[in-house]
């Protein structure tokens, strides 16, 4: 992702930013930058936060995991909502995108809010759904390149890939919360704060 991505970070022309007519604004893509970084930032940090070890053993560097993703997701999403309405392919892209960074950061503040409220399950359960939103960026790439090697033309796949890759990683989450034992001990957990 980062190889995929990194390039997106020192290069004005790089990728689709060499199509996209608002790539000459600086206001652009310092927001496209703000939402690759810190979505790179969520991508890489936040499996840590599913290791039980840490979890359960280290709540400091649990939480402080925590507190990297959150602000990682917060400022991702958002510029990611504004980036949208320059998405290729038109309505259909942006549409799918904007509903993604939505429902990113929607989720997100949900796992906060449970947190705070010393609900370890609902917190289990946004968390699940809010690294699901983050992995699309992996699922996009990788529908992405059914246009990179073979002749089907790229715009069709890439309006799909603004909506089937969140889609079909919320259901993957849904169905392996669902089948993850709940957290029973939550006296070791206890010490988890906001």
């Amino acid at each position: 992702m980062i190889a995929m991505s990194g390039h997106y970070l020192y290069s004005d022309t790089s990728g689709i930013l060499e199509r996209k007519e608002a790539a000459s604004s600086f206001w652009y893509l310092l927001t496209f930058r703000t939402h690759v970084l810190f979505g790179l930032a969520a991508i890489t940090v936040g499996p840590l936060q599913f290791i039980k070890r840490i979890r359960i053993s280290n709540t400091k560097l649990h939480r402080g995991i925590g507190y990297l993703y959150i602000v990682s997701v917060i400022l991702s999403s958002l510029s990611g909502i504004v980036i949208a309405q320059f998405a290729m392919g038109g309505l259909i892209s942006s549409v799918g995108f904007s509903v993604l960074a939505i429902a990113w950061f929607y989720t997100t503040v949900q796992s906060i809010r449970a947190i705070q409220n010393r609900n370890f399950r609902d917190h289990e359960k946004w968390s699940y759904f809010s690294y699901a939103l983050t992995f699309a960026a992996i699922t996009q790439r990788t529908l992405l390149l059914i246009p990179l090697l073979t002749s089907v033309p790229f715009i069709p796949i890439y309006q799909l890939s603004a909506w089937l890759p969140w889609l079909l990683n919320l259901m993957i989450a849904h169905s392996l919360f669902k089948s993850a034992p709940s957290m029973k001990n939550q006296k070791i957990i206890q010490n988890i704060h906001l």
